[in-house]
């Protein structure tokens, strides 16, 4: 294919796509041939870029990456106002032509409704728990799994301060209170049972100096 037919179709293929997914979706193609003018763009209100203008990148490689036609898939970039962009690139290239095809993908409203999602959706300590004295084992695997929705991430990829807000909600809301508690959760959580004790020390101290002042 000439480059005039590359272009002519990717032109129609960021149409179809800006028209499908909406006006939160941009489509952009770069001329790289021609010092990466713009050459069309749907939707450019998502960056503020419209045809004719300068190669702009968003921050997600440098130049010369983009001069030799490296792809990126699926990056998050964030505008100067804030605006969370989910952001791919790929290159069409031969000696004759270089095109780069953008699709700019505003995700900021998408964002905001997740997290109002996760507050409606997020409820407090079970009522088994409230009127029974002794929790079930099912009842501390249930407390874990509500503790691991809160932190908002799976065991295997927290850090220290995640698996630290883990065992306090644990804590709080009676994970611990049946016989051999400390030794399940550590088992859970890949970590030592001194981990976890470890852990509590570090927030008994912290409240009584909390205390004191």
């Amino acid at each position: 294919m000439s480059g005039k037919e590359i272009l002519n179709f990717l032109t129609s293929l960021g149409e179809g796509i800006s028209a499908m997914f909406g006006p939160d979706c941009e489509v952009i193609i770069h001329d790289l041939k021609k010092k990466g003018i713009v050459t069309a763009v749907f939707n450019g209100h998502v960056t503020g870029r419209k045809k004719g203008d300068k190669l702009n990148l968003l921050g997600i490689y440098k130049m010369e990456e983009a001069m030799e036609g490296r792809d990126f898939y699926n990056c998050l970039c964030r505008t100067a106002e804030g605006r969370l962009i989910k952001s791919t690139t790929v290159h069409f290239k031969d000696k004759n032509y270089h095109y780069a095809f953008g699709i700019n993908y505003d995700f900021t409203k998408l964002s905001l409704a997740e997290s109002v999602l996760s507050n409606l959706v997020r409820t407090g300590v079970e009522m088994e728990k409230v009127i029974g004295a002794n929790p079930s084992e099912k009842m501390v695997d249930n407390i874990f799994v509500d503790g691991v929705r809160l932190v908002g991430k799976p065991v295997a990829l927290m850090n220290k301060e995640d698996r630290m807000i883990l065992v306090k909600y644990l804590r709080d809301n009676g994970g611990f209170s049946l016989k051999k508690g400390i030794q399940t959760v550590a088992k859970k959580m890949h970590v030592s049972r001194y981990t976890i004790y470890n852990y509590l020390k570090a927030f008994e101290e912290e409240e009584k100096k909390e205390n004191r002042d």
